[in-house]
């Protein structure tokens, strides 16, 4: 009974390292494609899509749809108490180009809520290369998002750079909870995968 018992505890103690690991080295591996993460030199899109949420990634945004990167930009995921003016203020965005191509999505309360109303936006405009717009860390997750649901259209990732996981408690707690939703969502489209190529 005492050999069986400290077997299994072996065993369990064994597993639990494997997991802990498996899970430290996923996240070393995602944080250090994340932090080699680069803009694209060169921009030519439909459209331009910003995700909400993180420092800096709406100026961003505007900057491309100033520069001809992209004909109209949605700003995914705004909060339905935050007036136009209020927004535009905020990002300092001339009148005129807000008037004629940004448009504001306010029914995302998150990624999966963005993959949605990127779907219906670029189905409107007819939009089939887009720009992604959203803070580098959560780049990975997003696109896998919103390819899940646009798997005909060309996302081209465009990171916005936040501070990296050893550089403060704030930014390693947000990049570890990130890289965890992360790794659920791939695992959820990898079983997708498996079982749409299973037979039936």
């Amino acid at each position: 009974m005492t050999r069986k018992r400290v077997d299994s505890g072996s065993w369990f103690s064994g597993l639990a390292f494997l997991i802990v690991f498996g899970v430290l080295a996923g996240f070393a591996g995602y944080a250090g494609h994340v932090s080699a993460l680069d803009p694209p030199a060169e921009l030519e899109a439909d459209g331009i899509i910003v995700l909400t949420g993180g420092e800096g990634r709406l100026q961003r945004a505007v900057a491309l749809l100033e520069d001809g990167a992209g004909r109209r930009l949605l700003v995914s995921g705004v909060n339905p108490a935050v007036t136009a003016n209020e927004l535009r203020n905020s990002a300092d965005i001339d009148a005129d180009l807000f008037s004629c191509c940004i448009d504001l999505g306010r029914e995302a309360t998150d990624t999966v809520g963005n993959a949605r109303e990127a779907l219906e936006w670029a189905d409107t405009h007819g939009f089939d290369r887009i720009i992604i717009v959203t803070s580098d860390y959560h780049i990975p997750r997003s696109i896998l998002e919103l390819r899940a649901l646009m798997p005909e259209r060309t996302l081209i990732a465009f990171p916005v750079a936040s501070p990296r996981p050893w550089e403060n408690a704030t930014a390693a707690r947000r990049w570890v909870l990130e890289y965890l939703k992360f790794a659920a969502v791939f695992l959820r489209e990898l079983a997708r995968g498996a079982f749409a190529g299973a037979p039936e």
